[in-house]
């Protein structure tokens, strides 16, 4: 429901201020309702990111801050247009260049663009649209405006853009109309059978403002042959300028987005640009020094927009500021991007930007969502595509592999982030490589130091390299001992960032430690403790589940923001990786050592066979963290699962755990594992869902309901012991202290001990045998103390041999 607000008053708008009510953009039908409350009530609104946006905004004066709830699902309700010219609303472009602006658009300018839309689709009360597009767009927004204005109904999909959803909700009558941007719908020309007989039931799609080829429109219209399909062009200031009916288009006018209609007028300067006049053009931008005039003396738009007319159709040939000069040939960025596609296989990710060229003026960037063997495809197919157009490019061409092209909320490629990652690459290049320690002298040789055989640019974060727990614990000591206090956050922000750190901060004795940290140093302990008979922290245990909580908790915290980010789980691989080889070595070692040759141990899978059955040493705890690892890796390959966690990340680790809780009763149910004493992942994933939960708590609502979530898991696993009292204080602690201030000696043995868990549990039960060999009897407290030192120094020595064995093959 919208916000109560107080007895509408006229606004009040002068040459220098506006006063408006600001709303925070979320795609939710709760943001669409308070939008159109504010309409009805004459009241201007501007849209903003947050409430801190809204409080620094330039030339508006800002009544109240409102923030809608989330809401997903059918939005119905009725809103005739509105034909007043005043002040609506305050829209900042999302331009993929500089800084966005400010638009003010008056009602009679939404209402010109609804009418002509709902003309020319012919829309009617019985449109039932998937809304593709984030209503926080004018695009979404505007197709919200049409429908409730003929009295239809819109859906807003919870999890996004879902063609699974749309197959399904179009085969049961559900929905009869769409819109999407180009991005969106090659989705689903990649994979035209999700659609399928589906496709018949379409009557109504709109498509809009960004490059689309004549042969991609071709086929979707074959894909909705039923369908009214428009396509529209236009932008935030002047929305809806021309529209191209594909549905009944001719191949000639395909490539075309369209011919004016109702009073807009469009037309090109005499260097191309188009221009645009019409009772849908925004009259101002808005920003400090006031009001600004977009429309020259004759109402004209002049657009950075590059088209040419043919038969009364606009063609789009790109923006002005993208477009190449290559040796005094101009290359169309979007253009060349459709040739170079259609030369590599469907679905490839591609996109062209210039840079600077000493010799030709700009030089032609292909940036490629592949590998590096994948780039030699690419390179070919914009060889044979530059040819095509006459240009011989030559060492102006670059080829650069990337994980994700970047691209704004409506699916446009940001160009110039490419271009400025290529240039950040091409002056690090020379200097890429295994770095020594002799050789850390600065953040960025830091970072390459400690992440061996990776390419590490200024650019590059600790989470962007695929850091994990273990690396995070590693990464802040050398920091810290090298160059002082990391500051909050530190594993988002660049190296470059951070060498702004060093030496800002007052050299002190005291350091933070994280109780992450803590909390693995102590529990490993305790498991060492355990097994060498030093000490029992606890009769019931409990220690082995809490490391496998901090597990899931480094997967939340340090590894699915990248994930997310470039739709890649190679972090989550990177550590399977650095956790296996050590231990098939340590396997491999003691089976050479002890004349005990098994296969299973070596696969890291003999945690399913019963222990009494093995004659050798075993790893099930490294074992099974490897397969949840594996499974939380197969798990975020799926798009739908990281858009859930992307939009909802509280209610999709909770959702997880009881999933997994479910899933865990339900195979024990057929498959009981008493026989190997339950080590098997589906037994443990409990807790490493509940540790992506608390990580996911940032609030103290949510807190507290991590807090009643941990408290209720392990009275149910351990009942009233103290088992259940050390793994939920142990929970407490992370969800409520981030972090301790402890002085820097205490921190760097925490660390240390922390750090090595993972080699300390791969040795401690030979440090255990060699005691006993040596003194004839067992002396818990020495083996405990030689366990920790033997698996720090082979933590150490692993990483000084693993980067030594880098440098030689390089």
């Amino acid at each position: 429901m919208p916000v109560a607000l107080p007895p509408f008053k006229e606004p009040k708008m002068n040459t220098l201020n506006l006063q408006a009510t600001a709303v925070v953009s979320r795609n939710s039908i709760a943001f669409v309702a308070q939008v159109f409350a504010l309409y009805e009530m004459r009241r201007p609104l501007v849209t903003v990111a947050s409430e801190a946006q809204a409080a620094n905004l330039s030339g508006i004066t800002v009544d109240r801050c409102i923030t809608p709830p989330e809401q997903s699902g059918w939005f119905d309700a009725q809103h005739a247009l509105i034909h007043d010219d005043l002040p609506a609303q305050v829209t900042y472009t999302s331009g993929t260049e500089g800084q966005p602006k400010g638009i003010l658009l008056t009602y009679a300018n939404l209402a010109d663009a609804a009418e002509r839309i709902i003309e020319q689709m012919q829309m009617t009360a019985e449109i039932r649209e998937y809304v593709g597009v984030p209503a926080t767009f004018s695009f979404g927004l505007g197709r919200y405006r049409a429908i409730s204005a003929v009295g239809g109904r819109a859906y807003m999909p919870p999890r996004g853009f879902d063609p699974l959803e749309i197959a399904r909700m179009l085969a049961a009558g559900e929905i009869n109309a769409l819109s999407a941007v180009p991005t969106l719908l090659r989705i689903l020309l990649a994979s035209p059978q999700v659609i399928g007989e589906a496709g018949k039931h379409l009557r109504w799609m709109e498509i809009g403002s960004q490059h689309m080829t004549a042969e991609e429109k071709r086929r979707i219209r074959e894909l909705f042959p039923n369908a009214l399909i428009v396509q529209h062009y236009g932008l935030t200031e002047a929305s809806r300028s021309t529209f191209l009916q594909i549905s009944g288009a001719s191949m000639d006018s395909l490539a075309s987005v369209g011919r004016p209609v109702g009073r807009t007028e469009v037309q090109l300067s005499a260097d191309n640009r188009i221009r645009i006049r019409g009772p849908h053009v925004a009259k101002s931008r808005i920003d400090g020094d006031g009001l600004h005039d977009l429309r020259d003396a004759e109402g004209w738009l002049q657009t950075n927009d590059l088209g040419h007319m043919s038969d009364g159709y606009l063609f789009f040939d790109g923006r002005a500021d993208d477009l190449i000069n290559c040796g005094g040939l101009k290359v169309v960025p979007d253009l060349l991007e459709v040739r170079i596609r259609s030369r590599l296989e469907p679905g490839t990710q591609i996109a062209v930007a210039k840079v600077p060229d000493a010799q030709r003026g700009d030089g032609v960037l292909v940036a490629a969502q592949t590998d590096a063997s994948g780039t030699a495809r690419v390179r070919e197919a914009s060889v044979a595509a530059l040819r095509e157009i006459g240009l011989e490019a030559g060492s102006s061409l670059h080829i650069m592999s990337v994980d994700a092209i970047p691209v704004t909320g409506t699916g446009k490629v940001q160009r110039s982030i490419l271009a400025a990652q290529f240039a950040s690459q091409q002056s690090t290049i020379s200097n890429d490589g295994n770095v020594s320690a002799g050789e850390v002298n600065d953040v960025l040789s830091l970072f390459r130091h400690e992440f061996p055989g990776q390419t590490v640019r200024p650019e590059d974060t600790f989470a962007s390299l695929g850091g994990d727990s273990l690396h995070y614990i590693q990464f802040s000591l050398a920091f810290e001992q090298r160059f002082g206090q990391l500051p909050n956050s530190w594993e988002q922000l660049s190296a470059t960032e951070l060498q702004r750190h060093v030496g800002v901060s007052e050299k002190s004795i005291w350091r933070r430690l994280e109780s992450v940290t803590l909390g693995r140093a102590f529990f490993m302990i305790c498991i060492v403790a355990l097994h060498t008979n030093a000490f029992i922290y606890s009769s019931n245990w409990g220690a082995a589940y809490f490391l496998v909580l901090l597990a899931g908790y480094s997967v939340a915290r340090w590894q699915l923001p990248e994930i997310i980010r470039t739709g890649s789980v190679r972090t989550l691989l990177g550590t399977v990786r650095y956790v296996a080889i050590p231990a098939v070595i340590m396997v491999a070692v003691m089976q050479v050592l002890t004349r005990r040759f098994e296969i299973m141990p070596l696969l890291l899978i003999s945690n399913f066979l019963d222990p009494h059955t093995l004659k050798g040493f075993l790893f099930y705890f490294i074992e099974f963290y490897i397969q949840l690892l594996l499974l939380a890796a197969l798990l975020f390959s799926f798009a739908f699962v990281r858009d859930a966690f992307r939009v909802r990340p509280m209610l999709s680790a909770v959702a997880l755990f009881v999933a997994v809780v479910a899933i865990d009763r339900t195979i024990e149910s057929f498959w009981n594992t008493d026989y190997n004493y339950h080590r098997v992942p589906w037994h443990y994933a409990w807790p490493f869902a509940l540790g992506m939960v608390l990580a996911a708590a940032n609030d103290m609502r949510t807190r507290a309901l991590a807090m009643a979530l941990s408290i209720g898991s392990v009275l149910v696993v351990w009942g009233l012991t103290s088992a259940a009292f050390y793994v939920a204080v142990g929970c407490a602690i992370v969800l409520f202290v981030r972090a301790f201030v402890v002085p820097a000696p205490a921190k760097v043995i925490v660390a240390e001990v922390a750090a090595a868990s993972m080699f300390i549990y791969l040795s401690h039960y030979q440090v255990i045998v060699i005691v006993g060999k040596v003194f004839g009897e067992h002396k818990p407290w020495l083996e405990l103390i030689l366990a920790v030192g033997v698996g720090i120094f082979l933590t150490r020595f692993y990483a000084w041999s693993e980067r030594r064995l880098l440098r030689l093959k390089s």
